[in-house]
């Protein structure tokens, strides 16, 4: 039995194409799978109840323990950006507003109909500026 230069060339093509769409499709899931478990780091909604107890145009719900609470504050700082911080742990009623925004750790900041979770820096400053 012998095997001609072109059927193992045709072999390797067909395997080759195998490996790429198996790859491809494995990628594809676990792209899905990120969407649907990780949660959203944006969202837009109606935040208009955060602002009733605030003139500020930037609400932060921090912890005083939280290290990336501490570069937020320093952030807004150096920006200059005016902002209402509550500390869900140690205010009942800023720990009901907190839980309303789905979060499940520290910072979460809203402006205007957005909730940033952690330090995103870009979307805070996209979020001023649609304001």
């Amino acid at each position: 039995m012998s095997i001609t230069k072109g059927r193992v060339f045709k072999d390797v093509i067909v395997y080759t194409l195998l490996l790429l769409i198996g790859t491809s499709s494995g990628y594809g899931v676990m792209l899905g799978y990120k969407e649907f478990t990780e949660p959203k780091l944006v969202l837009v909604g109606d935040y208009t109840q955060h602002f009733e107890t605030t003139d500020k145009k930037v609400i932060m719900y921090g912890t005083d323990w939280c290290p990336v609470c501490e570069r937020t504050r320093e952030f807004f700082i150096e920006e200059g950006i005016a902002y209402k911080e509550l500390n869900p742990e140690k205010d009942e009623y800023a720990f009901e507003l907190y839980k309303k925004l789905g979060a499940n750790g520290y910072p979460v900041i809203v402006i205007g109909n957005k909730r940033i979770f952690g330090l995103d820096t870009k979307e805070i400053k996209l979020a001023l500026n649609e304001r």
